[in-house]
């Protein structure tokens, strides 16, 4: 396997946990990949296998205000500009909305836990070169200039996927519709001529994104690296926390959260606080800030 990886990109989720297993020599499952992954130790991506269309944004932080106080909130994915960008291979996950999610679930599912609730951003994320990008779910038809990339784009993998070419539109009009559904001859007329007047901008849905979620083989030597590379003090076993040490801990929590009126009963609060420490550039899987909560809670 080590002679192969060294011409691969990537590998599948379950042949990283063998890899893994076999180079580390010590059981590594697909739950602790996700998990890794979840608490910000690991970087997954995802190998489009189908052309996507995405915007890059910015992240700007909400802040809610309740009785003249000011209280977390979810972020923002705020688009920059209307550039359409096209994706196709490796990307990595953004870890804040509906990408998140995805990996929570599949984590529960292998552990055999509680589904957990939606509570990352709406929409699904990923890094390319140091930014993000929201992957679209419909296509922005304009006669803008920022559109007309995107439009030539889809209009060409359309016509690609019945065998024809953006020529043949001109060379054989008959037969192009011939082989066209009436729902991909709307598909054609509008992005060949965009049903609008540049004001009131239409738009066509886009297929469900098609991935594989994938391990770099860059990132798993990263791992096996920062593993082995490790002092002794940096990988023996913690010294456990004693009592009196530990209750001043969950007092300070404790105390935060009130401030915030955050209710340790509402359904749902695990997944909000992951998703708050998420977006302050720190990582804790559900389960363990689901423990800690109920240490407070019992305090």
């Amino acid at each position: 396997m080590n002679k192969l990886l060294k011409l691969k990109q990537y590998l599948s989720i379950n042949d990283s946990a063998d890899y893994l297993s076999a180079t580390l020599e010590e059981t590594v499952s697909v739950a602790d990949i996700y998990e890794l992954s979840l608490e910000g130790h690991l970087a997954i991506s995802i190998r489009l296998t189908n052309q996507a269309y995405a915007k890059k944004v910015d992240l700007a932080s909400e802040l809610e205000l309740t009785n003249s106080e000011e209280r977390f909130g979810l972020a923002q994915a705020i688009e920059v500009d209307e550039q359409v960008h096209i994706f196709n291979g490796l990307y990595d996950l953004a870890m804040i909305g509906e990408e998140r999610f995805e990996l929570r679930k599949l984590y529960q599912r292998e552990i055999e836990g509680d589904s957990p609730v939606l509570s990352e951003l709406s929409g699904f994320y990923v890094k390319y070169e140091g930014c993000i990008y929201k992957l679209l779910e419909s296509l922005p038809v304009t006669k803008s200039e920022e559109s007309q990339i995107s439009k030539e784009a889809r209009l060409e993998r359309l016509l690609n996927s019945k065998g024809l070419t953006s020529q043949s539109q001109f060379d054989d009009p008959l037969t192009v519709f011939e082989n066209l559904s009436i729902n991909e001859i709307e598909q054609v007329a509008e992005l060949t001529s965009p049903f609008n007047d540049g004001e009131n901008n239409s738009s066509i849905p886009l297929d469900r994104h098609a991935y594989q979620l994938v391990l770099k083989t860059t990132e798993l030597q990263r791992l096996i690296s920062q593993i082995n590379n490790s002092s002794i003090s940096d990988i023996s076993e913690e010294k456990p926390i004693h009592p009196p040490e530990k209750r001043s801990y969950l007092k300070l929590i404790s105390m935060f959260l009130k401030q915030y009126d955050f209710d340790l009963a509402k359904k749902g609060n695990t997944t909000s606080l992951s998703t708050m420490l998420e977006q302050a550039g720190l990582s804790l899987c559900d389960n363990t800030v689901r423990k800690i909560l109920r240490e407070v809670e019992d305090m």
